[in-house]
């Protein structure tokens, strides 16, 4: 019998079903939730050549960092520019961050009512801010404004989010909107700033679920990127992948370790933890084989 999801879900009594591998009906409820959990654990683990993928991006000007694919995992390799060729080391976080230059900028004011907040519990803000010539990473202090707005303080110093309309800005706050879409601020309010300076970056590293520069970049940057990306859960409209037609005793064993451990049977839960790790270990080693044959340069730092 092919795995799949409709019969990983069915009840006890059915083969191939969640519940009919661990012998315990009382989680044929949550066969759903148990399958989505145990795909997190193995993904946690398992790196296979169906999990290569290629991310291709691009940097607009005054812009440092972009958001991560769906189902990002890991990166994989160097990273190079296809505008120029660029070569971009990957560091860590704090070394990416103290290679940032700020320019002070003594600001002015904003017009009337200038904000407006985001989705309901975001702490997103838009402003309208004519000719401000910020960039994307830069922090702005604003003072004066009739705050808080829709449960969200305006007033502070915050990092600024988007900066790509030369005439408005996005930064965000430390709370989170009531509403969504509320509109205000006054007319009093004032701003000052620390601008990220623009340049050709040389690293980057991954935070806040984005990409991120040392610096914004002041010319427009397309980039390649290989990677290593978790599948689309399973579903009743993704039935099957490559982890139910290749590896379905990853899935097997992964399950039981979850009943081991939702049953307390702490026995069973370590020798499943134990089976488990072996297999994803073996199925690791058995996907590098992919390299067999493979001419291996070397990319020094």
């Amino acid at each position: 019998m092919v795995m799949s999801y409709n019969t990983l879900v069915a009840p006890k009594g059915v083969a191939g079903s969640i519940t009919d591998w661990v012998g315990y009906g009382k989680i044929s409820v949550q066969a759903d939730t148990i399958l989505t959990e145990v795909q997190a654990l193995i993904y946690q683990a398992l790196r296979v050549r169906e999990m290569r993928s290629q991310y291709v991006f691009g940097v607009p000007v005054g812009n440092c960092r972009v958001a991560l694919p769906a189902r990002f995992l890991d990166p994989i390799g160097k990273l190079r520019d296809t505008t120029f060729g660029g070569r971009y080391r990957h560091l860590t976080e704090s070394d990416v961050t103290d290679r940032r230059y700020y320019q002070p900028v003594s600001g002015g004011s904003f017009g009337n009512n200038p904000f407006t907040t985001g989705t309901l519990n975001s702490g997103q803000v838009a402003a309208v801010l004519a000719a401000h010539g910020l960039t994307q990473g830069s922090d702005i202090t604003i003072a004066g404004a009739t705050s808080p707005i829709d449960g969200v303080g305006v007033n502070g110093t915050f990092l600024l989010t988007d900066a790509s309309d030369p005439n408005a800005l996005a930064f965000l706050t430390y709370d989170n909107a009531t509403v969504g879409g509320v509109n205000g601020g006054g007319a009093a309010a004032t701003w000052s700033a620390n601008k990220l300076i623009a340049g050709t970056p040389t690293c980057w590293a991954i935070w806040d679920e984005y990409l991120q520069f040392d610096q914004a970049f002041d010319t427009a940057t397309q980039f390649r990127l290989m990677c290593f990306k978790a599948p689309a859960p399973l579903s009743t409209l993704n039935p099957t992948n490559f982890l139910t037609t290749r590896y379905p005793q990853l899935l097997r064993v992964a399950t039981q370790l979850w009943a081991a451990s939702f049953m307390k049977d702490d026995n069973e839960k370590q020798k499943s933890a134990s089976d488990l790790g072996a297999l994803i270990q073996a199925t690791n080693a058995e996907s590098d084989l992919m390299y067999r044959g493979a001419e291996l340069d070397t990319d020094t730092p």
